[in-house]
């Protein structure tokens, strides 16, 4: 994988592309998937990156791009270059926001169990209405020379300056409809799949359940204070009970949970108050200094470790 900022210049990436393109289904307002990933809207980033990495098998040359300068004001990317898939991320929940699909020749799409773009035969304008239903005229930008074909949750961008023969008829608006013949229409240079009716209108995405898998999601992480002083953190995060929120889905009900951690807390009472760590790391001295704990009772310098609490952001 590689990472880079979005002021520094791209790096030259090996691309090897497989022999075989990925299919993937079309799922408007939601994401794409397929047998083995499924991209949906509202992940978090880092179980993107973990999903990505147990399927290295298949998902190569990926990039991760972030600003430097403005990180909280610009979005997170991770581009998989074999594939054309752009995911982005809000740069401040990094839940996955928007998927673009902006390489058609290097993947197979489907809708409903149908195929309708695949490389060599890249989905036509015309084969978009016949998929999805033409209920409206596409909004066509004259400067940019390029018709959106949309509908809730999903788009379609057809650039209109490479066609000689194609003619934009009056509309309404920004609705216009373009006619072309077989042979000249426009080939869909790029598709984009995100929450509400456009993709400058994005509504708000949140976490799916299916994606908890029993971690906890923060809300919100505030200074924990006593006579003026700082003593801790107070954690107000989301996460599962063992009630169903749905009989026919079987998924566990979402719920908000608050807890303190100050400063002294023994590891039990850690434990006790946010579960189980993703990971627990040791200096390397320190870890195979516990090994000697058969032969001392106590050792000096107690060794040092930390909990990382990667889906919840924190470390203890």
């Amino acid at each position: 994988m590689h990472m880079k900022s979005s002021s520094s210049r791209p790096s030259s990436m090996c691309m090897t592309p497989r022999q075989d393109p990925l299919m993937f289904e079309v799922l408007p307002q939601e994401g794409l998937k397929n047998e083995s990933v499924e991209f949906i809207l509202g992940m978090p980033l880092n179980q993107i990156l973990t999903l990505i990495q147990q399927n290295a098998r298949i998902l190569s040359n990926i990039e991760l791009m972030y600003s430097r300068k403005d990180p909280l004001g610009r979005d997170i990317c991770v581009y998989l270059s074999n594939d054309g898939i752009r995911l982005m991320f809000h740069p401040v929940t990094q839940l996955l926001r928007l998927i673009e699909v902006d390489n058609l020749s290097q993947i197979v799409l489907k809708y409903k169990e149908k195929i309708f773009s695949e490389p060599g035969a890249e989905v036509s304008m015309d084969k978009v209405d016949e998929f999805f239903g033409s209920t409206h005229p596409g909004a066509y930008d004259d400067k940019q020379k390029i018709c959106v074909k949309s509908w809730r949750g999903l788009s379609f961008c057809f650039p209109t300056a490479e066609s000689a023969n194609v003619e934009v008829t009056p509309g309404f608006g920004p609705l216009r409809s373009l006619k072309f013949d077989s042979a000249t229409q426009p080939r869909l240079t790029k598709m984009s799949i995100f929450k509400g009716t456009a993709v400058g209108k994005n509504e708000e995405v949140t976490m799916p359940l299916a994606a908890y898998c029993g971690q906890n999601r923060t809300l919100l992480v505030s200074c924990a204070r006593k006579n003026g002083k700082i003593t801790g953190v107070d954690v107000l995060f989301q996460t599962q009970n063992g009630n169903a929120a749905s009989r026919i889905s079987g998924e566990l009900e979402l719920v908000e949970v608050s807890r303190t951690i100050s400063f002294g807390d023994s590891v039990a009472k850690v434990l006790s108050a946010l579960g189980a760590p993703s990971k627990v790391f040791y200096k390397s001295e320190d870890k195979m200094s516990i090994h000697r704990g058969g032969c001392k009772e106590t050792l000096s310098p107690q060794p040092h470790f930390f909990f990382n609490y990667f889906s919840m952001g924190l470390v203890s």
